[in-house]
């Protein structure tokens, strides 16, 4: 009897040894999928759209197209400014351009007014309502340029110049008594020189500011500026324009 009963004992643990097992599923032992990463937005430097085809100006591009409205009379191109947008340290305002290789010049007359009534000059509150010509590389990354600029620089009536390097920028406002002047432009080399005079007159070339940017290419984005810091109230004309390609330094200051 006793034997019997070992055998049935030994029957039934060999029958639970046998019994299939049930697999755990594998997603059980897995970690939760990791949280979607989303790239930080740079409301300083949004990408800016850039428009063409402006007419009397074939060959030219907007930067920043949306926060300004282009239009043009008599070989002469008028911004208006619609949104915030600031040329300082890695923020871009508007500039209109053609590529330029090479030596040149850039000459313009630069009339600035309010945009709600044109007989205002810009500016008179406390905000910098500013436009004029400039030289930029446009191959992207950090901000580098040079301009010359007339309007209010939140001081009262300036033509300013500033020097951005690697987003970072210094400049200069001295006063102006006019809302417009007649700016330029001259690169010679790796030397970038900025002159005013006022519009009409038989003044020399005043020397504004002069720039030594070995760093910037042979190719830049050559043209006009506009911007302000705040709401704007800004219209700027810019007649006269011609650029040139020089010969050397000495080209800068003839007419």
């Amino acid at each position: 009897m006793k034997t019997r009963i070992f055998l049935i004992i030994q029957v039934l643990l060999l029958t639970a040894c046998a019994a299939p097992t049930t697999a755990i599923p594998a997603t059980a032992t897995q970690s939760p999928p990791p949280e979607p990463t989303i790239a930080p937005t740079d409301t300083l430097t949004p990408a800016p759209a850039e428009i063409s085809d402006i007419p009397g100006f074939e060959g030219w591009s907007v930067l920043n197209g949306p926060a300004v409205d282009v239009t043009s009379e008599d070989n002469s191109l008028f911004l208006t400014l619609k949104h915030r947008a600031l040329w300082f340290m890695n923020q871009r305002g508007v500039l209109a351009y053609k590529p330029v290789e090479g030596d040149f010049k850039i000459t313009a007359d630069v009339y600035t007014t309010k945009s709600s009534n044109s007989n205002q000059p810009p500016g008179g509150d406390g905000t910098v309502q500013l436009g004029g010509l400039m030289a930029r590389n446009g191959t992207g990354g950090q901000e580098n340029y040079v301009f010359i600029v007339v309007g209010d620089d939140g001081n009262g009536l300036s033509v300013e110049t500033k020097n951005t390097t690697d987003s970072f920028s210094e400049y200069d406002g001295p006063a102006w008594d006019s809302a417009n002047a007649q700016l330029r432009i001259c690169r010679a080399g790796q030397i970038f020189h900025l002159y005013k005079r006022h519009i009409g007159s038989d003044e020399l070339w005043a020397l504004a500011a002069s720039f030594e940017r070995p760093d910037l290419p042979a190719g830049l984005q050559v043209g006009v500026n506009i911007y302000s810091d705040s709401t704007p109230d800004l219209r700027v004309r810019y007649a006269n324009m011609q650029i040139e390609t020089i010969a050397s330094a000495s080209d800068c200051e003839m007419d």
